[in-house]
């Protein structure tokens, strides 16, 4: 997959920034504004990417920084819409992209650079995060409340030797408020002709002791309602891709995919009828349906799509094909919670130390998401085969009505197959409730050297509970199966009969009585739990000084060292019905797994020279990452930084990184779950003689003793994905190329340019099915990894396939950031002195981002 050349503009933001006279909403900030520092000044501002502190225009890796102020002009209820507006920030998880999932749904999760969440690191005053989602890294950000952020830090880059592993795409670090003294508080509402949002938090913070301890308390409560697709026009109007008619062969140039409106299935009623696919008499497959009060009536398929190669598809143009109404397009989230963080200065009076800080965080987030879909769709083949999808109805069956019973009879037809939408049992909903806790202690201050020092645990957790409305299958299909017994309607099957079973009538729509509905209809629940411990000491200061060469200036060499230790605990436990595969969906086994880490880690600034012509300052970083797991052993990750400073006008930085990721333990321990599709074997007669390697394909098909006019089953073959114990770490390569612009005849203005290149290789990743099976029959022969995956029964067709998550796959991914930032006083543009104007623009644009699934 190849995406390149589009431009993304990230947030432009135009603020007053005015005094503490002027009229202010009743529930804003209290305390008065910060004195603002001079326009021709870039502060000082301690940021992410390093742990030895420095302005931003002077760190070699690109920082942008967000704060508390330009977050509220945005005008957004959450972080994460706020976060998504800047141009590193590609889809992550969100309402509107969890619709229709069963876990992660309500979740917000960042993703830099498009290369996953998982590639992406969120820390919270620098310090790591509990996952939202079980078994991976994936930080719920909704869970941090805004009224609490002093600024959001973004770091692009590989960062992992600065802050571990998953720092791959970045790190974002969410600064809280230290010595907040007041009351602060927000309320939202917003409606765009639904869905409406709701956002209310207050932020109560003092100092006691003379301003040595500072306590603040915060509560949060936002809401979003759902948004269907039924209430979109857009989402109702058809509009869909379809395989293009004139596509003949792969190198004519056509696109694959053309657009098209009106477009739905042409083998299920929007009526939530059955349409009858087996070939009755003179009625071809597809061809008759049933009104709502079970009529037979005809079905029209509208214009059939088809591909180059004249194939049938199951989509139409027109027709009386079934329309999806009731997905959501936004999740409904509805969330609470709340924050304390404790912060006191001792007083030491000893001489090896001369600042001892103790500090406390400790957070509760309660979400609450439920989302909603049609239910399934069950296909026939289009040709009028039956598969496994598909309904199979006896012709005794005593819910017919007397017409078609009539036309089995004179077909000499015994049994025949339906599709139907069975949302009249119900709509498949997923309920999803996530409980967040983490606390963190520690103490940092300083030796009497003027060493800094920092140390501190952390433990964090969450729970979630997963309810779904599914379908037991064997129930389904006994009451399905209806006949007439002593004049009744009854489950034709006398043990089902004993276990209670009630016959359900499927031959219309709503006719199904409630007791026939709950005797196949369930809720079934997961129960998952994530568990985080991290303890970190680390120690920054001068190693010492040296005078630069020509000038003499001193030049301090800044160093930074620490250890770090990581426990991350996972389980999920699927309903049991689900493990026992007795349901529609998916079945799923237990996922539990555990792994530690030791970590240490070092970091040195070396000026190298200054205050001369051309060099206002040049110097040197580096850092280094030794990590050891439990699961994947030893292994490094490093970064060389470069900052010139020619003058106060212009900057210039380089950065290169490698950066690791190890495997989570939903990648390792997945225990597994079972889906089923409608596989393509490339051994058919109508594929063999495709793609880039099909003489490869032929002698590889003909040695697995299938014929070149070999016709696959069209019925549905079990995908069983599961994780791999053996994975090895991710490693990616970065290299940043920058450019400051701080020009002196326009005081206050910023301008960031930098080129980045990101290159990633062992990427883990599921290949799925049809990568697999391909690239079994097309290697040079068939001793290779994928054909192990690739299960096949004695009569050549494919009865199974493994889709394990491996170490394959690459990443590439470049483009370049720029931003601007002006700010200035009024009073210097010949305006009343009311304050200040401030200006912030981003803007990305991707060159290149490539996934290889197999190199």
């Amino acid at each position: 997959m190849r995406l390149s050349a589009y431009l993304k503009t990230g947030t432009i933001i135009a603020g007053l920034a005015v005094t503490a006279a002027a009229a202010q909403p009743a529930w804003a900030q209290s305390e008065a504004p910060a004195a603002e520092p001079e326009a021709s000044a870039v502060a000082d501002i301690v940021v992410t990417g390093s742990r030895i502190r420095r302005p931003n225009v002077e760190a070699s890796t690109p920082v942008n920084v967000v704060d508390a102020q330009e977050i509220e002009n945005i005008g957004v209820t959450n972080l994460i819409d706020a976060m998504a507006r800047q141009p590193q920030v590609g889809l992550g998880a969100s309402a509107s992209s969890t619709t229709n999932t069963v876990a992660g749904q309500g979740l917000a999760t960042l993703n830099l650079r498009n290369l996953g969440a998982s590639r992406t690191l969120v820390l919270v005053n620098g310090r790591r995060h509990v996952a939202g989602s079980s078994g991976t890294s994936a930080v719920d950000v909704n869970t941090i409340s805004k009224t609490t952020i002093a600024r959001v830090d973004t770091v692009t880059g590989g960062s992992s030797a600065v802050y571990g592993a998953d720092a791959v795409a970045g790190v974002v670090n969410f600064i809280t408020k230290q010595d907040f003294d007041g009351i602060a508080a927000q309320a939202q509402y917003g409606s765009a002709d639904g869905p409406n949002t709701y956002y209310g938090s207050v932020a109560v913070g003092r100092n006691f002791n003379d301003g040595r301890t500072n306590v603040m308390a915060a509560a949060t409560y936002d809401k979003t309602e759902g948004l269907y697709r039924h209430e979109r026009d857009y989402a109702m109007s058809g509009l869909a891709y379809i395989p293009n008619p004139d596509k003949k062969s792969p190198d004519d140039g056509l696109p694959s995919f053309i657009t098209a409106r009106d477009v739905y299935t042409n083998i299920t009623n929007d009526s939530f009828t059955p349409v009858i696919v087996t070939p009755i008499g003179s009625n071809a497959a597809y061809s008759l349906t049933f009104t709502e009060d079970g009529r037979l009536v005809p079905f029209d398929r509208g214009q059939i799509v088809v591909d180059g190669a004249g194939r049938p598809q199951k989509v139409s143009i027109g027709g009386d094909g079934f329309k999806f109404r009731e997905d959501a397009l936004r999740t409904p989230v509805e969330r609470y919670g709340g924050e304390l963080q404790l912060r006191h200065q001792f007083q030491p009076s000893g001489d090896f130390i001369t600042e001892l800080n103790l500090f406390a965080e400790g957070k509760y987030f309660h979400t609450e998401a439920n989302s909603q879909r049609e239910n399934g769709t069950f296909a026939g083949d289009v040709a009028g085969t039956a598969t496994g999808n598909a309904y199979r109805i006896q012709a005794d069956n005593a819910f017919l009505p007397a017409d078609l019973r009539a036309m089995l009879t004179a077909a000499g037809v015994e049994e025949f197959d339906i599709t139907r939408n069975d949302r009249d049992f119900g709509i498949r909903t997923y309920e999803s409730v996530y409980d967040t806790t983490r606390f963190v202690a520690g103490f940092d201050g300083a030796f009497s050297n003027g060493w800094r020092f920092e140390t501190y645990v952390n433990y964090g957790q969450t729970e979630s509970q997963f309810t779904n409305f599914d379908r037991l299958q064997r129930e389904f299909y006994e009451s399905i199966d209806a006949i007439e017994m002593n004049g009744q309607i009854v489950c034709a099957d006398a043990d089902a009969r004993a276990r209670g079973c009630k016959p359900l009538n499927l031959f219309g729509a709503g006719l199904a009585s409630q007791e026939a509905i709950d005797y196949s209809y369930i809720y079934t629940i997961r129960d998952d739990v994530t568990r985080q411990w991290n303890a970190v000491a680390s120690v920054n200061g001068e190693l010492f000084s040296y005078p630069s060469l020509f000038s003499g200036t001193s030049l301090p060499v800044a160093f930074a060292a620490g250890v770090e230790w990581r426990k991350e605990y996972a389980r999920s436990v699927p309903d049991k019905r689900s493990q026992d595969a007795l349901i529609f969906q998916n079945s799923q086994q237990i996922t539990e797994g555990r792994y530690e880490s030791k970590e240490i880690f070092g970091e040195i600034n070396v000026p190298l020279l200054a205050d001369v012509p051309f060099v206002q300052y040049l110097d040197l970083t580096a850092a280094y990452r030794y990590q050891d797991y439990t699961t994947t052993g030893g292994d490094s990750s490093y970064g060389v930084g470069l900052e010139w400073t020619v003058d106060r006008n212009i900057r210039f930085r380089g950065n290169f990184a490698k950066a690791v990721r190890a495997p989570n333990i939903n990648e390792l321990f997945g225990g597994g779950s079972e889906g089923y599709s409608q596989i393509e074997d490339p051994c058919d007669a109508t594929r063999v003689n495709l793609g880039n390697f099909s003489s490869n394909r032929r002698a590889n098909c003909a040695a697995l003793g299938l014929s070149p006019d070999f016709v696959q089953s069209t019925a549905t073959r079990p995908v069983v994905s599961q994780g791999n114990p053996d994975l090895a770490p991710e490693e990616g390569e970065t290299l940043t190329l920058g450019v400051v612009l701080t020009p002196s005849f326009l005081p206050g203005l910023a301008v960031t340019i930098d080129h980045y290149d990101i290159k990633m290789s062992d990427v883990i990743a599921s290949l799925g099915w049809r990568n697999i099976i391909n690239n079994c029959v097309d290697s040079p022969d068939l001793n290779n990894p994928f054909c192990t995956s690739v299960s096949r029964g004695s009569d050549g067709n494919i009865t199974r396939v493994l889709n394990q998550v491996l170490n394959v796959a690459e990443y590439t991914n470049s483009g370049w950031d720029v931003t601007a930032s002006y700010r200035t006083d009024l009073a210097k543009l010949g305006l009343p002195d009311y304050g200040s104007l401030s200006f912030n623009a981003a803007a990305g644009f991707l060159e290149d981002l490539t996934y290889d699934p197999v190199p």
